[in-house]
């Protein structure tokens, strides 16, 4: 469900952090999960609440926002080239390099957590982050997602 879209790019080149939220946005946006202002409040709530974590050596970051910036529930992926900057969950001041991240965009406010502590027990499986980091195709990425019961 989360995944049905299938919202998902592998190894793509940004300039930063704000340019891959960007080009995950345009593609929630252009498949109308999201409202027009749902960039601005993820940008702005990354930088108050950062959403990196350290996981081995595959840094991960979960951006997201309040519902209320969502039409329909959906997660969008996205595996980096070359890692950006993110900060670290719970501090301001430690930076992450990201080199994969779930975006997402989600309508009813319990989704967040459920998703959120899900994700967080895929991220902690290093054999299962390392296959999503070299996954090449949406098949395999959707194989995956389904096989670690996320969608």
């Amino acid at each position: 469900m989360y995944f049905d879209s299938e919202i998902a790019e592998f190894q793509v080149e940004v300039k930063d952090r704000n340019d891959a939220l960007q080009r995950l946005t345009e593609q929630l946006g252009a498949k109308r999960f999201i409202t027009n202002d749902f960039l601005e409040h993820i940008i702005e709530r990354e930088e108050k609440f950062p959403t990196g974590l350290p996981v081995h050596t595959i840094g991960v970051a979960i951006p997201h926002t309040d519902s209320e910036y969502v039409k329909k529930s959906q997660i969008a992926f996205m595996s980096l080239k070359e890692p950006v900057t993110f900060f670290e969950m719970g501090t301001n001041d430690k930076p992450v390099d990201v080199h994969m991240i779930f975006m997402l965009a989600l309508k009813e406010p319990h989704e967040q957590l459920e998703m959120l502590q899900k994700l967080i027990s895929m991220i902690q499986e290093q054999a299962i982050m390392e296959r999503l980091y070299q996954c090449q195709t949406k098949a395999e990425f959707i194989q995956i997602i389904h096989h670690v019961g996320l969608a």
